[in-house]
């Protein structure tokens, strides 16, 4: 586009543009030509500008155009309950839905924080309790995280899970990162596992890494 601009600039001009930046201004023809070549300056600035700005934009555009995420680890969200399975006698599956374009955005080795309104404190102002669960759900899978939760007789936060059905909503935070993992960053892992601990253990399961797991039953 410019060496366009430039070759028809020549030949509207009798002055080559050579000899446009050597001698001295002589009559008011040179003074035009002077004019032509600053507003040739003029113009390769603009342009240079316009294509910045159009860089610019662009720019914004692929950011906004990038991977959806749900989670956001400064802000509260509601997560609506789709649908629930019993998985034992005291553990049940949840699953939470949200826009079916984005990922949770949850990293292997990192988890989400949820909480529950529990009354209110002296001042009227709302109490919750807040409670940290790993998904056993793809971390890739879009629309929606899967939670397995064992419901104790008294646990505050797993009680609330159990008295939800499919529409409420639950607030989430996160991710927390624990460990930035990449797979098969280690040659060989071990991994302890207590109680009903197995959700975290799923996420590093994908990779090909050697992995010890030991048991403890408390």
């Amino acid at each position: 586009m410019a060496t366009t601009f430039f070759r028809r600039l020549t030949k509207a001009s009798p002055v080559s543009f050579n000899n446009a930046f050597g001698g001295q201004f002589k009559s008011g023809f040179d003074v035009f030509r002077f004019s032509a070549i600053a507003a040739v300056a003029g113009g390769i600035s603009t342009y240079c500008f316009i294509s910045e700005s159009n860089l610019v934009h662009l720019d914004q555009i692929n950011e906004e155009t990038g991977p959806k995420v749900a989670l956001k680890s400064d802000k509260w969200l509601e997560f609506k309950l789709q649908d629930t399975a019993r998985v034992s006698h005291n553990t049940h599956l949840f699953r939470f839905s949200f826009d079916p374009t984005a990922k949770l955005g949850l990293d292997v080795a990192s988890c989400i924080l949820t909480r529950a309104p529990l009354g209110q404190d002296a001042e009227g102002k709302t109490k919750y309790v807040i409670r940290p669960y790993t998904p056993i759900s793809d971390p890739d899978a879009k629309g929606y995280f899967d939670l397995l939760i064992k419901v104790y007789p008294e646990g505050k936060m797993s009680q609330h899970f159990s008295s939800l059905k499919p529409g409420d909503v639950v607030e989430v935070k996160g991710p927390i990162e624990k460990l930035r993992y990449s797979p098969n960053m280690k040659k060989h892992t071990g991994m302890v596992r207590a109680g009903f601990l197995v959700s975290c253990l799923l996420f590093p399961q994908r990779s090909q890494t050697p992995r010890e797991i030991v048991h403890l039953n408390c």
